[in-house]
């Protein structure tokens, strides 16, 4: 019988103590494809959903289906200035996820630069089936999942992620948390919430990987985890006489 890598019990971990219904999801950008891409088109923020439910994706230049994701994900660069107005009118004026032009100038301006990924592999995969070691790991989750994700990441230090949650999922989800190697929050952006048909109660949380093991490693001494909460002699005493009053 062949031992799981370390990710693989790590996934089982997480999933079980924080009783996730979907599996967190390994992700890597890679300069060299390790699956089968096949002809498929792929939208990622689709995939992202779908890699939960158990499988696999590798999305390049060539099978990435959403031309958002082009830019965001740093397939093409966006420098034809007519592309550019095209795209800005389509999402002020169609989305209408802006209210002017100037505040969709805003958000682009907060979003810094991204790597020309234009020969690039985002792999995805169940981190319990993963076979390579991932960047990142992304959980499909509920609030509650990720209030606990969120304590276990500052239980270990007290440093709270910078997180940015306005921008397109696969900016916020994907590329910022490996650029920045950050724990990230997305909401999904609204648009790709009704395309992928995201249930009402999930979210995403993008921890890179080097945060795992010490998330795991934390689990039985915080209350995120298995830890129950003690209230230690003096604070009761201390209590009871407020409640005294």
């Amino acid at each position: 019988m062949i031992d799981k890598k370390e990710w693989q019990n790590y996934s089982i971990i997480l999933k079980k103590t924080l009783n996730l219904e979907l599996n967190p999801i390994a992700l890597s950008c890679r300069k060299e494809p390790i699956v089968d891409s096949g002809n498929e088109k792929v939208r990622i923020c689709k995939a992202i959903l779908d890699a939960a439910k158990g499988k696999t994706f590798q999305i390049c230049k060539e099978n990435n289906a959403c031309f958002g994701a082009s830019w965001h994900l740093g397939f093409q660069r966006m420098s034809n200035p007519k592309i550019k107005d095209m795209i800005k009118k389509f999402v002020v004026e169609g989305e209408k996820l802006f209210s002017t032009y100037q505040a969709l100038d805003n958000l682009i301006s907060q979003l810094g630069d991204v790597p020309d990924n234009s020969n690039s592999y985002f792999v995805l995969a169940p981190l319990e089936k993963a076979d390579y070691k991932p960047e990142i790991v992304i959980f499909v989750c509920n609030p509650e999942s990720t209030c606990r994700l969120l304590t276990l990441v500052t239980f270990i230090d007290g440093m709270m992620p910078k997180i940015k949650i306005g921008g397109p999922t696969c900016r916020m989800a994907v590329t910022y948390p490996l650029l920045r190697n950050e724990v990230n929050v997305s909401f999904y952006d609204y648009t790709a919430r009704k395309i992928c048909n995201v249930d009402k109660d999930k979210l995403l949380v993008t921890i890179p990987y080097e945060e795992i093991p010490k998330i795991v490693d934390s689990l039985d001494g915080c209350s995120a985890g298995r830890a129950k909460i003690e209230y230690p002699q003096e604070f009761r005493e201390f209590l009871q006489k407020r409640l005294a009053k």
